[in-house]
């Protein structure tokens, strides 16, 4: 796994860039949508107002130290912030990462979580030069399950009552890509 220099990546229609800790504001914004919170693993709710800039400063740390990779997803034309996308729990020794993204409520259905998880595969393969990329998300994220889907990540496997959640145990859907599946460019 390569060390990357830490830049600002484009698409069509996104920005993805570090956080500053001025985006604290619009990361609270999206973090404390209740639907965020249905269809993460990890964000709790309701989502503590000082934890935006703790967040900030932790994915920050991450990046500075090639742990994580995770960038603000920005609206081209409007400069509005409107997700997440990255890579956490990178792993020197397995050459590999978990994809990690979450977008606005707002935004949902319009391509933009398939966008972001494009450009971080292509930062993934090209830049870090992983071996393997794996996504996981609950049963009842279809939407997220389709994300990973039309970018080429493969179903491998079930973790029944892997979460606990609201009082419930959700099983969890696990895929991944690897290198030689990846036909980015």
């Amino acid at each position: 796994m390569t060390q990357a220099k830490i830049s600002i990546r484009e698409t069509k229609r996104l920005i993805l860039r570090p956080y500053i800790m001025q985006d604290a504001e619009a990361v609270y914004n999206v973090l404390k949508r209740k639907e965020v919170y249905r269809t993460t693993l990890a964000i709790p709710h309701p989502y503590p107002r000082g934890n935006a800039e703790w967040w900030i400063h932790f994915v920050s740390k991450n990046m500075a130290y090639h742990l994580s990779y995770e960038f603000g997803v920005f609206d081209k034309s409007s400069g509005r912030y409107i997700g997440n996308a990255g890579l956490a729990n990178l792993s020197k020794q397995n050459n590999s990462g978990e994809l990690t993204y979450f977008i606005d409520p707002d935004e949902w259905g319009l391509g933009y979580a398939t966008e972001a998880v494009e450009s971080i595969l292509k930062f993934g393969f090209n830049t870090l030069g992983l071996e393997r990329i794996i996504g996981r998300c609950m049963t009842c994220n279809v939407a997220s399950q389709r994300v990973m889907e039309k970018n080429g990540l493969l179903f491998e496997g079930l973790a029944r009552h892997e979460v606990r959640k609201d009082g419930e145990y959700k099983d969890i859907m696990r895929l991944a890509i690897l290198s030689s599946d990846y036909m980015g460019y």
